[in-house]
């Protein structure tokens, strides 16, 4: 319980902050932007990895197909040895 108790004032003035009762001084606007940028860059870096291991699984399905191609006409032409 003590624990909450430490963290509401920091809640309640995290909502004044939105609705713009409280007025920021210029160190804590720096330390909004930066914080708005670093959480910009980790969207766009996990954008980027969501998209890195799409690739990665499309190469590796297309090395499947290319795999399987190969052993169809390999057997084919076993097959058609045998023929």
């Amino acid at each position: 319980m003590c624990f909450l108790q430490d963290f509401l004032p920091a809640i309640s003035n995290l909502e004044s902050h939105r609705k713009g009762d409280v007025s920021i001084n210029s160190k804590e606007q720096k330390r909004l932007a930066m914080t708005r940028e670093l959480m910009k860059n980790a969207k766009e870096r996990t954008d980027l990895s969501s998209e890195l291991e799409q690739g990665l699984e499309n190469l590796g399905l297309q090395r499947r197909m290319k795999q399987l191609e190969l052993e169809s006409k390999f057997l084919k032409n076993q097959n058609d040895e045998l023929v």
